[in-house]
């Protein structure tokens, strides 16, 4: 018999649980619950069970309006067994998120394997109408030898990475990175690409402080020491997620971006990183960034990605498709 209940150990212990499920995410990890709760989302975690074993589990994100309205959003989750995603686990999800009236999406990033699909839809769920993101992703691998990973590359990639090595830029760790040079460095990017902003300095210092030596960021600096662009990523249990990525004008003209990701795959590979998400990927709309993606040896694959509920049934269309308009604001 499988059973939903709500988690109430502390984030050691949760993530623990988590590292023990396949499909795990950095998104489900305790730290990123602690990180939204910064933002008004208030984090609950919940386990099934089947004959006393840990099968599945869920780090819902709740935000609750008046009149017992709100949503629930499950970023990089739901984890385990699909199967369990089912009835019994939107009932949880109603009981436990203490609303009557909710809206609730999930953006499951494991890979989509056969039938999954049919499986979700038999469970109750809607793929939803209005996406946030495009479905798809690459995975890198930087435990691969060095030159491998090179010759894994496409040949305008690594002639630029080469072009990087010859224009006399320093790469390190940023052992004490400043949220406010970082923020400066998007809001040029921002600027020359006509881009809405990508985050906050709020933002960045809650994810500094909440994953602290999970998060591991890399500069590129030109001879005098001035920021040309950065990239980094948080890790947890051989796997790590792509976070942060800009360069600025100058950064761009000398290839910085190329020095700094291949700098931050050699520095995920001492810490034991098997798998690297680049975290999205679109080659429709934006085509650039998944180009330098796929260019440096990543392979592309499609998630299980967002699906929906709504309780009374009739919100999921209206919500979601305000949810989706605000996303492309």
């Amino acid at each position: 018999m499988l059973t939903w209940q709500r988690w109430t150990g502390n984030a050691i212990e949760w993530d623990a649980l988590i590292l023990r499920l396949e499909d795990f995410t950095v998104y489900q990890s305790h730290a990123w619950g602690e990180h939204r709760a910064r933002f008004g989302w208030l984090p609950v975690r919940m386990v099934a069970r089947r004959n006393s074993q840990v099968v599945a589990a869920a780090q819902i994100l709740v935000r609750r309006y008046p009149l017992g309205v709100g949503v629930v959003w499950i970023p990089g989750g739901p984890l385990g067994d699909i199967q369990s995603w089912n009835k019994d686990f939107r009932q949880a999800i109603r009981k436990l998120s203490g609303l009557k009236f909710l809206y609730c999406r999930f953006n499951a990033l494991g890979v989509r394997a056969n039938g999954v699909d049919e499986m979700l839809d038999s469970n109750g769920w809607a793929r939803s109408s209005q996406p946030l993101s495009s479905g798809m992703s690459l995975e890198y691998r930087p435990s691969l030898p060095e030159e491998e990973r090179l010759q894994m590359c496409s040949g305008n990639w690594r002639h630029n990475l080469r072009r990087s090595f010859k224009r006399g830029l320093s790469t390190s760790v940023w052992a004490n990175p400043d949220p406010v040079e970082m923020m400066r460095a998007y809001e040029s990017m921002q600027e020359l690409k006509g881009l809405a902003a990508q985050t906050s300095k709020d933002e960045i210092e809650s994810l500094l402080s909440a994953f602290g030596k999970h998060c591991v960021i890399v500069r590129c600096d030109d001879e005098q020491g001035n920021l040309l662009a950065l990239r980094g990523a948080l890790a947890m249990g051989g796997k790590a997620w792509d976070m942060f990525a800009v360069a600025n004008p100058a950064g761009r003209k000398v290839y910085a971006s190329h020095s700094a990701f291949w700098f931050l795959m050699n520095q995920c590979a001492i810490m034991g990183v098997q798998w690297y998400d680049m975290s999205g990927a679109d080659p429709v709309n934006n085509r650039g960034v998944y180009d330098f993606k796929k260019g440096s040896g990543a392979t592309d694959f499609t998630q299980v990605g967002e699906w929906d509920f709504a309780s009374p049934f009739f919100l999921r269309k209206p919500v979601s498709y305000l949810i989706g308009r605000r996303g492309r604001a």
